[in-house]
Parts: structure tokens; C-alpha cells; sequence
């Protein structure tokens, strides 16, 4: 298995799944996934706005890192996680950052940029109420060399 190819079935099983983060005593949740040689960690403070980071571990060793900041701004913050989750399960290889570059159950719609590659990139997604911008969110990240 791959990195992206873990980081798609890892994303899939966490937050894209619906199910719950195990919360830690510093007062962060975090998602945790264990597949071969992988580890995926996704930890986070915060409900609305939220801060976090991601990171994948390879036989014990960090391999690539992804932080992020985002916010719910228009309806109510689980009407838009709820959303937001189903978008985030449908994460693709060729970006396994985020969710797809577009996503739509009217009246919802999810669009994610980004520029680079798994290696070095940066973007931001965003989540509209009929037309009406409800949810944004920034995130960088890439490889890290131990």
C-alpha cells in the first residue's frame, strides 16, 4: 500500500465515515487508523472554529503532515459537519487531502482547491447552503524528511 492510497482508505474509515474521535485529556479529539506499516493520526481542538493537524507515521517514523483551520458560518455547525463528513468520504487518490474537487446533494454543495501535490500543497474548501457560503476551511501540508 501506498501513501495515498492509505491516506484514502484512512480518511474514509475516520471522519468520512461519521464515526466518533476518542477525545484526550489536553481537551483535543483525535481519529487514529492502523493499516501495515501506517499509522494515521487526525487530532483537533475546537468545535466552531476548529484547528488541527494530521500525520502519518510509517514504521514509527512521521512521513507526511496536513494542518488545517476552518469554520461553520451560516446554519447550524452539525447541520454543516454532517454535510462536510459525506463530502470528506468521498476523498480521491490523485488529492487525498480533503474531499472531491466538487460534491453536490442540493442544496448543498462542497468545493475543494488546491495547488501540488501529496508531496507540497496548500488549498482551501468551502460548503454552500443554496448558493449562500456556510463553511470554509484552510489547509497546507506534504512530506516530511526524518
Amino acid at each position: 500500500m501506498d501513501l495515498a492510497d492509505f491516506l484514502v482508505e484512512a480518511k474514509r474509515r475516520t471522519y468520512g465515515s461519521g464515526s466518533e474521535p476518542k477525545s484526550l485529556d489536553d481537551g483535543s479529539k483525535e481519529y487514529r487508523v492502523e493499516i501495515d506499516e501506517y499509522i494515521y493520526r487526525d487530532r483537533y481542538f475546537g468545535g466552531n472554529p476548529f484547528i488541527g493537524e494530521e500525520v502519518v507515521f510509517r514504521d514509527g517514523k512521521p512521513v507526511w503532515s496536513m494542518n488545517y483551520y476552518g469554520k461553520a458560518t451560516g446554519r447550524t455547525p452539525d447541520e454543516v459537519f454532517s454535510f462536510l463528513g459525506k463530502a470528506l468520504g468521498l476523498v480521491e487518490k490523485n488529492k487525498p487531502f480533503r474531499g472531491p474537487k466538487e460534491y453536490s446533494d442540493e442544496p448543498w454543495s462542497y468545493s475543494m482547491i488546491s495547488r501540488g501535490g501529496i508531496n507540497s500543497f496548500w488549498g482551501e474548501e468551502e460548503i454552500k447552503y443554496d448558493g449562500i457560503r456556510v463553511y470554509w476551511l484552510r489547509f497546507h501540508g506534504g512530506e516530511i524528511d526524518t
